[in-house]
Order: C-alpha cells, then structure tokens, then sequence
C-alpha cells in the first residue's frame, strides 16, 4: 500500500469528549505491559492501538537485537503518530513503511532534542519494519539525521593533571572520593548517575582485578582497567558494602554530587563525567577490545551505539592492521 506522507493532515480521533476526560484523568498510571513498559500517553489512547502495537511487538522481538521494552518504546510513538496526527489505519505495511518512519522521525519527535536519541529510535523502527517484509522488499536511501556530538575524550595531558588534582586534595577523604570518581569515571566509564547511586557492595576485587556491578536502567557488571584498580581496592577494604562509594558521608543522592563536589576542591579541573565515559570507550576502541565485550561492559544493544566516538580514535600503525586481521582467531565451534 502506498501512502503519501507530505498531503496527510491531522485527524480527530473517533473517541467522545467523555472518554478524553476520563483519559485525561487516568493518564498513563494503569497501563503497562509484560515487557515493564509504561506508554505516556492516555489510557483511552492505548485502548485503541495497544492490541496492534503488542502484536507487533511480539512478533518482530525475536528477529532483533532488541529487547521488548525497547522495541515497545519506538513503536508505540510510532504507531501514535501514524493513527492519530496522520490519520494513517492501523495496518502493518503503512505504519512501518519506511516513508512513515522516515516522516516520523523527521516530524514526529519533539522532545528528542539530540540526533543520537532520533537514530536510535529509527534504528529500532528499521529493525521492526525488517520483520514485517517492508525494509527488505523496498531499497530506499535513508536521509542522514546526523549524530549528536560527544563530549571529547580526555587527552593525556588532561588526565595527567586531573591524577595530581586528586592526589593533592585537602582531607584524605576528598582524596579518596577524588581517586574514586576518576577510577570510576575513567577505569569504568560509568555515568554520573551511576557513580552516584554505586555502593561498596558493588565493587569486587578477585585475582582477575577490580570489577563493578551497576544496578539501575543499563544493569551490568564492568571490569575495571588495571591502571585505575588500587582505589577501588582500597575503598573496598576501608568500608562496608551498605557505604556509598562516592562521598560516603552523605545520607541520599543528589543528581548535583560530582559537580558538587568538584567545585568546592582543591585547585580547577575541567572534571566531567561524560568526558571520562568518553575517554573510556576511545581508550577501549584503540586497544582493539572486541566490540561485543564493549557493549556489554558499556551497557549498550547496538554497535551504532560508538559510532559517534569513531572520530576520536586515533589510526593504528600499518603493522598492527595487517597483523591484527591475519593473525585473528575463534575459539573452535
């Protein structure tokens, strides 16, 4: 079926003014699903496209890469769109046609305000409209949206100077916290509200080195680089496994902690937890770990995932490019 996406208007919906109050009124507080997602839009809504979405979901889960929830979080939006503002029914081949994904994207998005977050749910839509026949059947060149910029990775001489700002710190507990946050920023590449919300009993120390367990949205255990292990080792021995690892004095969380406390130290330090993420993964992709290990370790589904961190990785010698791929092998099948 064919749709021309540029002359479709914005439709009413058939639902009577007494069902969009008491939509109004529940929101979404009663719908969620088996796979944990909870659509944001009115029950009422979801009434009427939840029963297509979840066959859709259903069907396609296991052709992906992607988990339930994931793919429930792009092709409900999708599916919103497509029925209520272009007026589009609820069939297969016109939802997740890739001129209805494409316009979706494009238009129907507002509240993605960086281009990685519309990659990623295009991403996701492509992967589903694969399964339904429409993505293999029909060759179109996808417009390019463009990736959102990273923050930049920490040269040498940057992470130089931020080990003497943490070893210089005025207490020996800003000193701890200081090492702490760098081994766990820059040796772990968590986000700072995984730093914020790890505990000591998330930290393990064996005969293979240092390795953390993260809780949260991207649960997953990380090891630790060896360069950043003897803080972390040295934390897990001084405290318990209830004590906060970062600023164990305090009494909850607080989203402001590392910037916080990186304000009040001792000396300036241009200190952020993106850009040591960021220095984490590049210093990963140069040492050539195995890209299947690094988005385990990273908490990541998708190899596209780093591809905005591909401009930072410095080319390797000619040698170890030939050597590296001659000499590459599998563990036998």
């Amino acid at each position: 079926m064919s749709t021309d996406l540029t002359e479709a208007d914005p439709t009413q919906t058939d639902l009577t003014a007494a069902e969009l109050t008491a939509a109004e009124l529940i929101g979404d507080d009663l719908i969620s699903d088996d796979a944990g997602y909870r659509p944001r839009l009115a029950a009422a809504y979801w009434v009427e496209i939840g029963d297509f979405v979840r066959a859709v979901v259903a069907e396609t889960v296991a052709g992906t890469a992607y988990t339930p929830r994931e793919l429930f979080a792009a092709a409900t939006p999708l599916t919103m769109w497509a029925w209520q503002s272009a007026g589009f029914p609820l069939e297969r081949d016109v939802i997740f046609s890739i001129p209805s994904i494409e316009r979706f994207v494009a238009v129907g998005l507002p509240q993605y305000r960086s281009k990685s977050g519309r990659n990623t749910i295009r991403s996701r839509l492509l992967r589903i409209s694969e399964q339904v026949g429409e993505a293999s059947t029909v060759p179109v060149a996808l417009r390019p949206l463009g990736r959102s910029s990273p923050s930049a990775p920490y040269p040498e001489a940057d992470i130089v100077r931020l080990m003497g700002w943490a070893a210089f710190q005025s207490t020996p507990a800003r000193r701890s916290n200081a090492e702490t946050l760098l081994a766990l920023g820059l040796g772990g590449g968590l986000a700072g509200r995984e730093i914020i919300n790890l505990t000591v009993g998330g930290i393990r120390a064996d005969d293979d080195g240092v390795i953390v367990t993260v809780d949260g949205e991207r649960a997953r255990s990380v090891p630790v680089l060896r360069e950043w292990e003897r803080p972390l080792i040295d934390l897990r021995q001084s405290s318990g496994d209830s004590a906060w690892a970062f600023r164990q004095e305090r009494e909850a969380t607080n989203r402001n902690l590392i910037s916080d406390f990186v304000s009040r130290s001792t000396g300036t330090v241009p200190l952020q937890a993106r850009r040591m993420h960021a220095t984490w993964i590049v210093q990963h992709l140069e040492a050539g770990t195995p890209v299947v290990l690094l988005l385990r370790a990273a908490g990541l589904s998708s190899p596209e995932a780093l591809d905005r961190f591909l401009p930072f990785v410095r080319p390797s010698p000619e040698t170890l490019f030939r050597s590296s791929l001659r000499d590459a092998a599998a563990a036998a099948r």
